[in-house]
């Protein structure tokens, strides 16, 4: 199930590629990420792993990430594995008043009554998705805007 989202944050893409590649962040404003914890490879780098707790449909579990794409200051993505595998991509594009950020999911189901909703629902799921990555980017928008350059980043 494949699903998108866009937004412009008032910040310089450096800025946002900063801040959105250092995976640690995404506990921050990525919805039910919490905990964000380093585990191998060169940190924020391709090939690098990471584990947080998940909170989805109620219940708190363990997500997996793995870096797959590396590329400042316009592409940064990620495959998760746990109870909600997706593969995730973050675009970014200078604009003249910041930075356009474009969030995209390919998720997979969790089980079997997941994958009959993917299946039968999909119009309306995506548009549920789509709803959640624009409500998480709004988060990283706030993120992003209400702090110093120097903080931000860090």
């Amino acid at each position: 199930m494949q699903s998108s989202a866009s937004i412009t944050v008032d910040r310089p893409i450096e800025d946002v590629y900063a801040y959105i590649s250092n995976v640690e962040n995404m506990a921050n404003w990525a919805d039910g990420v919490r905990n964000v914890r380093y585990v191998s490879g060169a940190e924020n780098e391709v090939g690098a792993t990471y584990t947080s707790e998940y909170t989805y449909s109620g219940r708190t579990t363990e997500m997996s990430y793995e870096i797959t794409a590396v590329e400042p200051p316009n592409r940064f993505a990620m495959v998760g594995t746990g109870p909600f595998p997706f593969e995730g991509e973050l675009l970014l594009t200078a604009t003249p008043t910041g930075t356009r950020v474009t969030n995209s999911i390919d998720a997979g189901a969790d089980g079997r009554f997941t994958k009959v909703m993917f299946t039968v629902l999909g119009p309306l799921m995506r548009r549920l998705m789509a709803g959640q990555l624009g409500k998480e980017l709004e988060i990283l928008k706030g993120e992003l805007e209400s702090t110093p350059s120097t903080e931000a980043t860090a």
